[in-house]
């Protein structure tokens, strides 16, 4: 096992993987999200089939995935505006004193 490899358990059963750039502890801690979005899953939908299960968690977990990229794209955009307007203001407060 390498450093960044790690033995997970998700609905009873074992995995072994690595992730690049994460720790055993960072890789556990995913897998225990998943183990628990899946459980919350099947309460509320009372799927036992565990392939199903793990499509529907894929799907919740790529959706908020997607809504932060979405969030952090209109906040970046938010920024570029403001520093644009900010050295617009700058140019021409020095353009006055200047000249």
């Amino acid at each position: 096992m390498s450093n960044n490899e790690a033995v997970i358990t998700i609905r009873k059963r074992q995995y072994s993987m690595s992730v690049d750039g994460l720790t055993e502890m960072e890789i556990g801690g995913i897998a225990d999200q998943v183990e628990k979005k899946m459980g919350e899953i099947e309460k509320k939908t009372n799927i036992p089939d565990t392939s199903k299960l793990a499509v529907m968690a894929a799907m919740e977990f790529a959706t908020e995935l997607y809504n932060l990229k979405q969030k952090s794209e209109n906040i970046r955009e938010a920024d570029s505006r403001k520093i644009d307007e900010l050295v617009a203001r700058l140019e021409k407060t020095l353009d006055k004193e200047l000249f």
